[in-house]
Order: structure tokens, then C-alpha cells, then sequence
């Protein structure tokens, strides 16, 4: 096993999922890859083009911004515990998108051997009934997955 990628929401399954990944990553000498990925959608285009005719201030692109600095912050938080903990080959990455698509592209074009994530992160309560990006990610990944409670 050369490449594990650890999902990072910031909620306590998603640090209890580092815990594991880091154990893992150490026992196998592997590659720890800490993704946080942020979920953004863009505006339809018609309906940016109407809030800047009538001069409607946005709010999207600076929400955006602060969801990328969370993001960022996270993952450089896991990357600096898997360092404290011993591991040296650690590799910080933030995303947008759609959070289980997300987390499946990265792992797939790093080529991982393993996704480690937590079984529910910071999602809506609607997301228990809906499948959440825990089951997506469990059923779509062509590389072993594991969930932490």
C-alpha cells in the first residue's frame, strides 16, 4: 500500500478517520494524502446577470473564499498531527465540488489504495435518509474504503 487519502470535514468522525488513516499510513509506510473538499456550486448564470443588473451584492464568491481558508486550515491541521505522530510523507490538498465525486476523482488520479473517511460528517440530518457522501464514496470507489465512527 503506497497512497492513503484521508477526508477531512472537520467534524469528529472526519478526526477520528485521521486518527486511523495516520496508524495506517505508519504500520504500511504509505503516502497520507488529507483532503478537505469544499462544496460550491456556482450561481446560474441568469441569476448572477439579474442580481448585477439590479445591483444586488453577492455574497457567494466571499462565502466562497472563507469555505477555501476552513478548508485549507483543516487539512494543514491533519498534515501537521500526521507529522507529529511520525509520519513524513503527507500531502495537504483542498477541493471543490461535490464532496463524495470529489473525494472519488482525487483518489482515483492519485491512485490510492485506500480512502479512510468518517461514517458522518458535518451534513445536513436529511443526509441520513438520502445517503450521505460516506455511502457514495463506499459504493463507487474502485480502492478499499474504510469508515470511522
Amino acid at each position: 500500500m503506497t497512497k492513503i487519502l484521508v477526508a477531512i470535514d472537520g467534524s469528529d468522525h472526519g478526526w477520528k478517520a485521521l486518527d486511523l488513516a495516520i496508524e495506517i499510513a505508519r504500520c504500511w509506510q504509505a503516502q497520507l494524502i488529507a483532503l478537505h473538499v469544499v462544496e460550491f456550486e456556482p450561481l446560474p448564470d441568469a441569476l448572477r446577470e439579474f442580481a448585477y443588473a439590479e445591483q444586488i451584492p453577492l455574497e457567494e464568491e466571499r462565502v466562497r473564499y472563507r469555505s477555501l481558508g476552513f478548508g485549507d486550515a483543516l487539512v494543514q491541521r491533519a498534515a501537521r498531527v500526521a507529522r507529529e505522530r511520525g509520519l513524513t510523507a503527507v500531502t495537504p490538498r483542498s477541493a471543490q465540488g461535490r464532496p463524495a465525486n470529489t473525494i472519488l476523482e482525487v483518489a482515483k488520479e492519485a491512485n490510492v489504495a485506500m480512502i479512510v473517511l468518517g461514517s458522518r460528517g458535518l451534513s445536513e440530518p436529511k443526509a441520513l435518509f438520502l445517503g450521505g457522501v460516506a455511502q457514495k464514496v463506499v459504493n463507487f470507489a474502485e480502492c478499499t474504503c474504510v469508515t470511522v465512527k
